[in-house]
């Protein structure tokens, strides 16, 4: 039987800690755990219960859904109304909250795979419909360098719990990201919104593919741009100059998993 611990302070250390990983980055880095808030996201945690280390749930929805939290899962707390309120990230709180351990990072890049590369993004909400919209269309793995905390609350509130099961890979240095697509001859296109560019409708993607995004002001740096196979761009018929970073991705990622 499950041991459910009765939290009565705000100053219980379970609690202390779930705060801690939900402000802090470097907490989340130094032990490779992050937090998730909502019925919906922790139910997806809860289909990988090895990576749900503790279940918090408030007074007030304790009985709803105590009984499916996994026997797998060691640690739950129960916690007043008041204390839940306390680890919302959000303005109306449902009541259950989760400490999770950041999967493992996909490291078995096939030559084969289609890749979406993320490069220098900067909004929790453009990354994590970024990884919704992968988890969709079946994108192999998201590659990111130089972006946002991807285990951010407010990133792991948009992707609505594709966290979960979308692979990601995080290498830092740009050069070294590029070399190592290279080394496993997958062919890199960035996109640009330029009509000097290869459109998006005149391009056939073969297997073995990454697309890449810039960031959300200054695009791609020229010297990616340049090393990048081909450069492309979604063709526009309105007045608006460019896409949303995140609407941009949803459009060449469905071009790039259709291409079979």
């Amino acid at each position: 039987m499950q041991k459910i611990t009765e939290v009565t302070s705000r100053e219980n250390p379970a609690v202390r800690h779930y705060i801690r990983l939900r402000d802090k980055k470097k907490a989340r880095q130094a032990e490779n755990l992050f937090v998730a808030e909502g019925v919906r996201i922790v139910r997806d945690a809860l289909q990988y219960p090895y990576l749900v280390q503790q279940i918090f749930l408030t007074e007030s929805v304790f009985e709803k859904y105590i009984a499916e939290i996994p026997e797998e899962v060691a640690q739950i707390f129960r916690i007043p109304d008041s204390i839940g309120k306390l680890l919302s990230d959000t303005e109306h709180t449902q009541g259950m909250f989760a400490v999770c351990r950041m999967p493992e990072s996909k490291t078995d890049i096939s030559p084969e795979g289609r890749y979406l590369v993320l490069c220098q993004l900067q909004d929790p909400g453009n990354i994590g419909m970024i990884l919704r919209t992968c988890d969709a269309l079946g994108t192999d793995a998201v590659l990111c360098s130089q972006c946002c905390d991807l285990y951010s609350p407010k990133v792991i509130r948009a992707t609505m719990g594709s966290v979960f099961r979308v692979s990601v890979l995080e290498i830092p240095n740009l050069e070294e990201l590029l070399a190592f697509l290279n080394q496993k001859k997958i062919c890199s296109y960035a996109s640009v919104p330029s009509e000097h560019a290869l459109s998006l409708t005149d391009c056939h993607f073969s297997d073995g593919c990454a697309v890449w995004i810039g960031n959300e002001g200054n695009g791609l740096p020229e010297y990616i741009i340049s090393a990048c196979h081909h450069a492309i761009t979604i063709p526009m018929k309105g007045g608006a100059e460019s896409l949303n970073a995140a609407m941009a991705a949803g459009i060449l990622v469905w071009e790039m998993m259709k291409a079979d």
